[in-house]
């Protein structure tokens, strides 16, 4: 009987022990998470607010292909450009790894334009009579160079690896909004002659009447380009460099998914009766696409401060 109620009496220490121990360990566990977790919260709130300048480059362009069913014969050729992107940010982090960024920027577009040996026709003109032709424009060393900048404003999603660096991607829209579009070109060769329907004859040889040949022709004047909107982007890695400072070091890549050209199947040769001699020419981009996209991709630098 002794001998039972002593291995009771141990087993009743051995159970207590039990659990003690778990209630310690319990009481140790959540002190830790709670630290962790607190620890989190102020990681979070350290940068919960980041301010950021950024630059970048690479190829940037409107995109676009011709449309030629009033050009025929020659050299046609649609090519992109070059570009620059800079501007500011801001990133609202929800929590350590997650944020919402925007801000305001500027785009810098471009794009190049070959029409060399062909001949365009613009149809349906009136002369000074009344009679109505259709305009031939054979055009020699015709290269028309086009220029955008837009005010880009974005709305994106960014997820960070880790807090103060680490891999980084984000992605979103922009809402590009045109500021500037211009097109130009300089020391073409135009040859107008007009074919009237009604008399079964061409006009070949009256410069006051805008036929003929004329060298060392120049054109230039506005693009009337539309809002876009962008699908944007952009990867790559967050350095720290300060207390407070990080470097993002990435590529970016943009592309509308909306037409950006307000104006289309425009006449290439803007004749006018009153000044036919002087007669200008509409861009390439208007006369002869059917649909303009911005593209850009290129390699993007960020100067972040957070607080």
């Amino acid at each position: 009987m002794k001998k039972y109620l002593k291995f009771k009496n141990q087993k009743s220490k051995i159970i207590t022990v039990i659990i003690f121990f778990s209630v310690i360990q319990s009481f140790s566990y959540s002190v830790f998470a709670q630290a962790d977790a607190a620890r989190e919260r102020a990681a979070s709130s350290l940068q919960a607010h980041e301010f950021s300048l950024y630059g970048g480059g690479g190829f940037s362009s409107l995109r676009y292909q011709l449309s030629l069913s009033d050009v025929s014969g020659g050299d046609t050729d649609v090519s992109g450009n070059y570009g620059f992107d800079y501007g500011f940010g801001y990133t609202r982090f929800l929590v350590t790894r997650w944020g919402v960024h925007t801000g305001i920027g500027l785009g810098f577009y471009g794009a190049n334009a070959l029409l060399d040996g062909s001949t365009t026709i613009t149809r349906n003109l009136a002369d000074s009579d009344g009679d109505l032709f259709d305009l031939h424009s054979a055009l020699s060393d015709y290269s028309e160079s086009q220029r955008a900048i837009y005010l880009n404003i974005p709305a994106m999603l960014q997820f960070q690896s880790q807090l103060d660096q680490g891999f980084y991607l984000k992605g979103g829209i922009k809402a590009g909004i045109p500021l500037v579009g211009k097109y130009e070109s300089h020391g073409a060769k135009v040859t107008n002659t007009g074919f009237y329907p009604k008399y079964d004859n061409w006009a070949t040889g009256q410069e006051f009447a805008g036929f003929g040949v004329f060298d060392e022709k120049s054109f230039d004047g506005n693009l009337e380009l539309d809002v876009s909107l962008i699908f944007a982007f952009e990867t790559g890695m967050k350095w720290r460099i300060g207390r407070n400072f990080s470097l993002y070091t990435g590529a970016y890549f943009d592309i509308g998914l909306n037409n950006a050209a307000k104006n289309q199947n425009m006449p290439f040769i803007a004749y006018s009766v009153s000044n036919a001699p002087e007669f200008t020419a509409n861009s390439v981009l208007s006369s002869f696409s059917n649909r303009t996209n911005i593209i850009a991709a290129g390699v993007k630098l960020r100067l972040a401060f957070r607080r």
